[in-house]
């Protein structure tokens, strides 16, 4: 059984559902069916769906007429929408898993509380630099784990992340000399701060499962906010790069995770253009990868039912340059290109 997995973070998504639409919006919700379609993924890990049982239920049937289904905590008698609180997601931009009706029966979502058994904490202390009183920190939208059964009693788990954003709205100062100065900084540091301790807790979660099974399936998606090169602040303030972060350490190979585009041609390498005011660079001239898949080892070992070959990963730049072609600005389906990873069964 091959399974292709896709990963994309659908502009909000939320306006794409119910009635009274605008005609961009109506544009839009075709163009994004027509990529889906385009693309047609067994399994869609979707970055900023809307908020809600309900208001997910609603987009595959409006937007993907129900070929693509949702996999809800909702279980047989509950009414739609009574587990919401289950998901741990607040504000309106959530992670789902949208899979093929085929598979189904072969999935099921885990509940967040899981997670947090695993990993010890529902929260974290985070101290910034210099900073002696320690802060509380979260997963402001907490990592979503769909399970999938892939044969011979072995189960893939899909890790769908969406990362504390880097939006910084303060006033950007510059000193005589160029350099960086007040509450710009700040904001900056304090999100980047953020962004790699949610990434050490996908990494606790990652070390629960290996004391658990010798061999463990499991896959990391989404929208990391972060690129895998290091910006200006990465480079000259913190000295790491988040990327780094949830690959983990080359020193403990067994637990180290491979990036699905790592053999992906370098000027393909993105999924998003956005206008750097910090470094002075448009948009035209920043292509960004924000959106990530990252496999563990044991999927290209050819150990178990499923492999990562090599080549297996893309951005699907064809499908939505083609499926955009002529949008204007309002009408594109997202400010971020789907990133693809086909795994192949080991028989065929």
């Amino acid at each position: 059984m091959a399974i292709k997995i896709t990963s994309w973070n659908i502009e909000h998504a939320e306006r794409l559902i119910g009635p009274n639409l605008s005609s961009s919006d109506l544009d839009r919700r075709s163009r994004v069916r027509e990529t889906i379609h385009g693309i047609d993924p067994d399994i869609l890990c979707m970055i900023e769906g809307p908020k809600g049982e309900q208001s997910i239920k609603d987009f595959a049937k409006d937007v993907l007429e129900d070929k693509w289904v949702p996999i809800l905590l909702q279980q047989p008698g509950d009414s739609l929408g009574s587990r919401d609180k289950e998901y741990k997601i607040s504000g309106t931009q959530w992670i789902w898993f949208i899979v093929r009706s085929s598979l189904i029966n072969k999935c099921r979502l885990q509940a967040p509380s899981v997670w947090q058994s695993f990993t010890g904490y529902k929260q974290w202390k985070v101290h910034y630099w210099g900073q002696e009183r320690a802060d509380n920190h979260d997963h402001y939208r907490h990592p979503q784990v769909l399970v999938v059964e892939i044969g011979h009693g072995h189960e893939l788990e899909l890790i769908g992340v969406h990362l504390k954003s880097k939006i910084n709205k303060k006033k950007i100062l510059r000193d005589n000399d160029g350099n960086l100065v007040g509450a710009y900084v700040d904001e900056a540091m304090k999100a980047r701060i953020k962004l790699a301790t949610e990434a050490a807790d996908i990494r606790k979660y990652i070390d629960a499962k290996f004391d658990q099974k010798p061999k463990p399936a499991l896959i990391v998606l989404g929208d990391a906010n972060d690129g895998p090169g290091r910006d200006l602040f990465e480079n000259q303030y913190l000295f790491f790069d988040l990327v780094s972060n949830l690959e983990g350490d080359v020193m403990q190979a067994e637990k180290f995770f491979n990036h699905s585009l790592f053999d992906y041609p370098a000027h393909l390498r993105w999924s998003a253009r956005y206008r750097d005011a910090v470094l002075r660079i448009p948009a035209s001239q920043n292509p960004l990868l924000l959106d990530h898949i990252f496999m563990s080892q044991p999927l290209c070992h050819g150990t178990l039912p499923l492999v990562v070959n090599e080549g297996a990963g893309l951005v699907e730049h064809e499908v939505f340059e083609r499926v955009n072609a002529g949008a204007r600005s309002s009408e594109l389906s997202s400010d971020h290109r789907p990133v693809s990873l086909m795994l192949t069964d080991i028989t065929s």
